[in-house]
């Protein structure tokens, strides 16, 4: 039943992008109607949020009414987590459990039922196959090692099969690896790809000629895309998306900005309290639209977007954003030469359940500071672990010290950076 879904989840969205904005707005509002009542009846978070605020479920009929409605934090969820935030229904030991940490530090665990990870699944894929991706196309992802998957049964028959490569190996294994498999596409971490970029650049490497590279779970910098372009000779392709909503937004062949999923999420830009008007920046604000395992609703993402109203030539019915680029100092370089994405902090630290929040700071170039925020169960042995990882990670050259503070404290733009490099990278 699970693979039929999938298979009728894509086939639905693959034909949905082409509808009408005013199509999917109004399929958009059901489901936020049908989800906002589900929630109330069975998560104790949304019941009481919507009962403190005075608001009846009924009363969310459109995505204008969402501003009735109190904002949900991670924090929030963190501290109801599972038992206000999970319906009690749901046996999380068969769902699927991804964790993050995000931009901002704060693990947190969400849940996926059967139903929400095909759905999950399905909206990843569309993208793809926009974009010209085929069934039987050599697909290599580079990733966590923990993100690595079983082959689902189409995988088995060579359709949508990828090969993984580790965010962890150097960028010459990955080449290497790159260069045995010959990919058609080529997918992952924007700065993993980079670095791989970097490297065939100096070294002169010609071998690799992919049709298809996509960028995702970072903020892809203009810099940064022009380089892997012109490297690659390929015109990039960029996602947008976090783990509690899964893929949200992604750009077409058009490259006019970044479609907006509307069949899975309902994506809010805020700004003082208020939606912004297209063209101003505003925070985003999610409520998913498909997740009954774990809804999350008016959920503060801590990503800035900027709404348009812009058409794109494509033609397709769902709007448009665009996003804020990212910070070129989350880089991290070692002494021996080797570069780290900033995506790797997520990785090495997302396991440790009693990590309330981190920031990691490198003062100089083989010195790493990692401020921690205690969670419950946090002791000395975390400390140890924490500094073993980094260390197999970056080498044992490097010094590591953890801070143990109260609070990490915001920028002026309200974020909260999770690394920042004071070491110029070469």
């Amino acid at each position: 039943m699970s693979n039929i879904r999938k298979v009728w989840n894509l086939h639905k969205l693959m034909r949905s992008q082409w509808w009408s904005y005013e199509e999917l707005k109004e399929l958009q509002e059901k489901k936020l109607k049908t989800i906002v009542k589900y929630a109330y009846k069975n998560i104790p978070l949304y019941h009481e949020k919507l009962k403190n605020a005075g608001v009846r479920p009924e009363e969310i009929k459109t995505v204008e009414d969402l501003v009735k409605l109190p904002y949900t934090t991670k924090s929030e969820i963190q501290a109801n987590f599972p038992d206000k935030v999970v319906a009690k229904h749901v046996d999380i030991n068969k769902c699927w459990t991804p964790r993050t940490s995000g931009s901002t530090g704060i693990p947190l665990t969400v849940v996926y039922d059967e139903a929400a990870e095909d759905f999950e699944k399905a909206t990843a894929l569309r993208p793809n196959l926009s974009c010209g991706q085929r069934l039987f196309d050599k697909w290599v992802v580079i990733t966590s090692p923990d993100h690595i998957v079983h082959k689902k049964w189409f995988q088995r028959f060579g359709l949508f099969a990828p090969e993984y490569i580790s965010v962890f190996d150097n960028a010459e294994k990955q080449i290497s690896i790159l260069e045995r498999i010959n990919p058609d596409v080529i997918d992952g971490y924007a700065s993993s790809i980079y670095l791989i970029a970097k490297e065939i650049k100096e070294t002169g490497n010609e071998k690799l000629k992919p049709k298809i590279i996509y960028g995702t779970a970072e903020v892809l910098t203009k810099e940064m895309r022009d380089f892997i372009n012109s490297v690659f000779n390929v015109e990039m392709f960029d996602q947008f998306g976090c783990v509690e909503m899964g893929r949200t937004a992604w750009e077409c062949p058009e490259h006019a900005g970044y479609h907006i999923d509307m069949e899975s999420v309902v994506m809010e830009f805020i700004k003082d309290g208020e939606q912004v008007a297209a063209g101003e920046r505003g925070e985003i604000v999610y409520t998913n639209l498909y997740n009954y395992a774990m809804p999350l609703i008016r959920y503060k993402i801590e990503d800035i977007g900027i709404p348009t109203d812009e058409e794109c030539p494509c033609g397709r019915g769902l709007p448009l954003m665009k996003i804020i680029e990212g910070r070129k100092d989350a880089f991290v370089q070692v002494p021996e030469g080797r570069i780290f994405s900033p995506i790797i902090w997520t990785i090495l630290l997302r396991p440790f359940s009693e990590i309330a929040q981190f920031k990691v700071i490198q003062e100089r170039i083989d010195l790493i500071r990692v401020q921690i925020v205690k969670g419950e169960g946090f002791s000395q042995e975390t400390i140890d672990s924490v500094k073993g990882n980094i260390k197999n990670a970056l080498g044992e050259g490097m010094h590591i010290e953890v801070e143990i503070v109260n609070e990490i404290p915001r920028e002026k733009s309200g974020k909260v950076r999770s690394v920042v490099s004071m070491v110029k990278v070469d």
